[in-house]
């Protein structure tokens, strides 16, 4: 008896059903909602973001007052105890943001040049919602959760996006998230193609398509003291940046909402009355290809002289030259 073998699958047709994939346009309707809940989770985090610094200022206070008395309770801590309960205490921390700055083109007809933060700890790269026009935006069902397990706001991905540098292009897929204190973040898809890699003071180097390539980091390693003061001080420049990012996302969206509002109004009948009146007109009064395109402007009455034999074919003109101008010729 004869057998079938089953075709395998393979890693191209299964790209392909999500290629396929159809996008939607963003409505108004969905626009207005957004607006409306940013600015409810813009009130609410700021509420949120006072108490906690009127409770950290209280802690700063608590400490600063209680610093005289420190020593005192040393002296009554066992010495033999201290010699053996810490090892060691971490008085200071160097560390270094891997910031690069990096170009992303979309489709060939948008450019963004922005700082992107590489975190080789999570799985999908993410672009803050407010950076790209909404006509680039499909649909997703993806999820995103923080890494104590909130979960992240996604409704929309781009894909078609390339991530430039230093000549080289990188197409990745991203999704979009509310609530991000950078604009970009490349992960572990986008250092799987870089591989392999070497992390140095400078900037990550690789090599692509047999060209050596490095994604500079914008900032130096830093050493910080750690106590209290600082972070707070890092703790309100955190919150400052959050709200400006939101308040940034919240006028890009009015923005979105006033172009589709013109849009529906450039649909309208009467203004598509209007549209083809004006082009008509301009077409016949302005444009016309007869050579009396202009003898209504230009005409003027002639008198015929009482000779015998003079016809009207006689007037050596009837109406003025007329000059073809540049803005003429735009037109016609």
């Amino acid at each position: 008896p004869s057998t079938s073998i089953s075709q395998p699958y393979t890693l191209q047709k299964i790209f392909q059903r999500f290629e396929n994939s159809s996008t939607q346009d963003v409505t108004l309707q969905y626009l207005q909602k957004e607006i409306k809940d940013t600015k409810q989770e813009l009130q609410k985090f700021k509420q949120k973001t006072k108490k906690q610094i009127i409770h950290l200022e209280q802690i700063l206070l608590q400490k600063h007052l209680s610093s005289s008395s420190s020593d005192k309770e040393i002296e009554q801590i066992d010495q033999g105890e201290t010699s053996t309960k810490f090892i060691n205490l971490i008085e200071r921390v160097t560390y270094q943001k891997w910031h690069v700055n990096i170009t992303i083109t979309i489709q060939d007809s948008f450019k963004l040049q922005t700082i992107a933060l590489i975190d080789s700890g999570a799985q999908m790269n993410c672009i803050q919602e407010g950076l790209i026009p909404t006509k680039y935006f499909e649909k997703t069902k993806q999820k995103l959760s923080t890494a104590n397990g909130e979960n992240l706001s996604v409704n929309f991905k781009v894909t078609d996006v390339h991530i430039c540098n230093e000549g080289i292009c990188i197409k990745q897929t991203f999704i979009l998230v509310k609530d991000l204190d950078i604009g970009i973040i490349l992960v572990q898809p986008f250092l799987e193609i870089i591989k392999p890699f070497k992390v140095k003071t400078e900037g990550i180097t690789t090599k692509i398509f047999q060209q050596k390539t490095l994604f500079a980091f914008n900032e130096k390693p830093i050493t910080k003291d750690i106590n209290l003061l600082k972070t707070f001080s890092l703790f309100k420049e955190h919150c400052v940046n959050l709200i400006k990012t939101k308040e940034n996302h919240l006028y890009s969206m009015k923005q979105e909402v006033s172009n589709k509002k013109l849009e529906n109004q450039l649909q309208t009948s009467q203004i598509k009355e209007k549209i083809d009146s004006l082009k008509n007109n301009i077409i016949n009064n302005l444009c016309s290809d007869l050579p009396d395109a202009f003898w209504h402007r230009k005409r003027h009455m002639v008198s015929l002289p009482y000779e015998k034999d003079f016809t009207e074919q006689n007037i050596p003109t009837k109406a003025r030259p007329i000059q073809m101008t540049h803005e003429l010729m735009e037109h016609c």
